[in-house]
């Protein structure tokens, strides 16, 4: 029984993207990998912002960061 667990920013999607995007990728599972759709399973994990590390920052952290870097590569 395939089980796809995906991981997403907390409110990066609506349920209705949920739930399209869990259909699309179980038709994904039984097309590319020849399993049923009734055995396949998606989780998606919601994670808040603050609990989810890209190069050693949270992603309000790194938000602030390249808006920081774009300012500063912005001619004048």
């Amino acid at each position: 029984m395939p089980l796809i667990q995906m991981y997403f920013g907390k409110g990066a999607l609506t349920d209705d993207q949920k739930a399209d995007f869990s259909r699309k990728v179980t038709d994904l599972i039984v097309k590319e990998a020849k399993q049923p759709q009734h055995y396949t399973g998606v989780i998606i994990h919601k994670v808040p912002a603050e609990n989810w590390m890209v190069d050693r920052l949270t992603l309000p952290e790194l938000k602030v960061k390249l808006m920081t870097e774009k300012k500063r590569a912005v001619p004048k």
